[in-house]
């Protein structure tokens, strides 16, 4: 089953844009009669019949109305700095629409070696790869800001940063403890480990805290979704002062594992993770 994409569908509209068009009945060979499946970007999908084969605006009829199409269990937000060489981050934007992730915001630190970043081309990744993985959402993606302001802003739910061991070391975690950092004992420290024990909480372990989470909300019969939302710094790592931020601001840090990973493989990794974890 092929998918279109149809972003006024939802606000009533009936007719593809001309690249959809063109590929429903130039490339797929659709005719006047034939049923299609159109989505909106928000998770709903639209069983259609078309009325119409323009090559430049076929236009349809809605059957049925399929809501919350290919969706997952949890809401993701990946905060990744983008590496140098932009095809790497276009290549982590693909698949992880392809596994499962809600929000995508482009973060500069201060060790970034990329300061521009254009998302014209990943939106048109980002629309390609929610159709060919059957998922009615269409992931966001944020204008890019700095590490520092991204901190500063509000989160809620789970908030994990992923950062070296060696970046680790660079911070001191009893001071941190001092400045009244929330659930540090519980999320920095294995139970009954001093200091000198310390070590970052596994991604899977800190994602199961999050399934506690869950709850209806108010005046409703819905279960609020966990939010989660992992932070991946540039090629030189988060910075002492945005890995110190964050540990005020609350950020529990997690562990990838003993590799030592690219940005866009260490943002696939933690995605893919969140997503075992609520589909396993």
């Amino acid at each position: 089953m092929e998918l279109f994409y149809s972003k006024d569908i939802s606000l009533g509209g009936r007719v593809l844009d001309p690249g959809e068009s063109g590929h429903c009945v130039k490339v797929l060979r659709h005719r006047a009669g034939d049923t299609i499946h159109v989505v909106d970007g928000h998770g709903m999908l639209y069983c259609c019949t078309i009325v119409d084969a323009d090559p430049r605006a076929v236009a349809f009829t809605v059957d049925r109305q399929v809501e919350n199409y290919g969706s997952h269990g949890y809401r993701l937000r990946m905060a990744v700095c983008p590496p140098k060489n932009t095809d790497r981050f276009e290549w982590f934007a693909e698949k992880a629409t392809e596994i499962g992730v809600d929000v995508i915001t482009p973060l500069f630190g201060d060790y970034s070696e990329r300061k521009v970043f254009k998302g014209d081309r990943i939106e048109r990744l980002l629309v390609s790869a929610a159709k060919q993985s059957h998922k009615g959402a269409i992931p966001r993606l944020d204008e890019a800001m700095t590490v520092t302001e991204f901190l500063r802003q509000d989160h809620a739910g789970l908030k994990l940063i992923c950062y070296c061991d060696e970046a680790a070391g660079k911070i001191d975690i009893k001071e941190a403890l001092r400045a009244g950092l929330p659930h540090a004992r519980q999320n920095l420290f294995e139970p009954g480990e001093g200091a000198s024990a310390r070590k970052n909480l596994p991604l899977h372990q800190a994602c199961a805290q999050s399934a506690s989470d869950q709850s209806v909300i108010p005046g409703s019969d819905r279960v609020s979704l966990p939010m989660i939302t992992i932070m991946i710094g540039p090629e030189g790592d988060f910075s002492r002062a945005e890995v110190a931020l964050a540990l005020e601001r609350g950020w529990q840090p997690v562990s990838l594992g003993d590799s030592r990973l690219r940005i866009e493989t260490a943002a696939l990794v933690a995605t893919a993770a969140v997503y075992l974890h609520f589909t396993r």
